[in-house]
């Protein structure tokens, strides 16, 4: 029996393979080189895709800024209106708002029977309560200086007009939020309360309201009579126009 030639078998195999190989070769190319090009224009999507990202994230935070910080612009004038009507309650008003201590949670005001001021902050001004909407217990702590005083707490007597009871026109300012909310139920007819901080309180009746565009404000003016104005933003939280009140002294 003749020897299985394995060796020269695998020889013609391996020549075999080599040719096939070859042949492969020829008929598909080595792969071209990579395009610079293509190469940005795979990475363009990628870069867009961040930058629009970080745009999202941008708008989202100016948005939450624009609704926030007016937020705690209101909250801190309410915390500084309430440690003024709580230091005023301990201090010179103690029977006009009833002596409880509670901030703007008070009864309607009477005439005051006891009253010092020592203890009162010096630019805490009058307090100016509203008996008829005793149902909401409004009542502030005015301080005294221009409209920027209101960027701080939420009434203003403006400062160069009289002190309460003097003649001419008295001008109080006062922001709706957080604690005034119905304040535009307040109409002619109705009661308000001033006491400066020499304890005199001064009693006021409506005669007068308006609901006006800022622009068309004019009840700022000096009056003759013995007159209060007050005025503050609405509708409640939106602030477009202006209510303005009216008062004349009564007692």
């Amino acid at each position: 029996m003749a020897e299985f030639p394995c060796g020269r078998a695998g020889a013609d195999l391996s020549d075999l393979y080599t040719e096939i190989g070859s042949i492969a070769g020829q008929l598909v190319p080595d792969p071209p080189p990579p395009d610079p090009a293509r190469a940005r224009r795979r990475r363009r999507p990628r870069l867009l895709t961040a930058i629009l990202l970080i745009a999202g994230v941008g708008f989202v935070g100016g948005g939450l800024y624009v609704i926030v910080s007016p937020l705690i612009g209101v909250w801190q004038r309410g915390q500084a209106d309430d440690q003024a009507l709580k230091d005023w309650n301990t201090g010179g008003s103690q029977a006009l708002v009833g002596g409880s201590g509670d901030t703007h949670d008070v009864a309607a005001p009477a005439a005051a029977t006891s009253c010092d001021t020592a203890t009162i902050p010096a630019d805490d001004y009058a307090l100016v309560s509203f008996p008829t909407l005793s149902k909401y217990g409004y009542a502030g702590v005015a301080g005294n200086g221009t409209w920027d005083e209101l960027k701080s707490r939420s009434m203003v007597h403006y400062t160069g007009t009289p002190d309460p009871g003097q003649a001419g026109n008295v001008i109080i300012a006062f922001h709706r939020e957080p604690h005034y909310e119905h304040i535009d139920e307040l109409n002619t007819g109705d009661a308000i309360t001033v006491q400066d901080r020499s304890c005199h309180v001064f009693h006021y009746t409506v005669t007068q309201r308006w609901v006006l565009d800022p622009d068309r404000v004019t009840q700022l003016n000096p009056t003759s009579g013995h007159d209060l104005t007050l005025v503050t933003c609405t509708p409640f939280w939106i602030d477009s126009q202006r209510i303005v009140w009216r008062a004349t002294l009564t007692s």
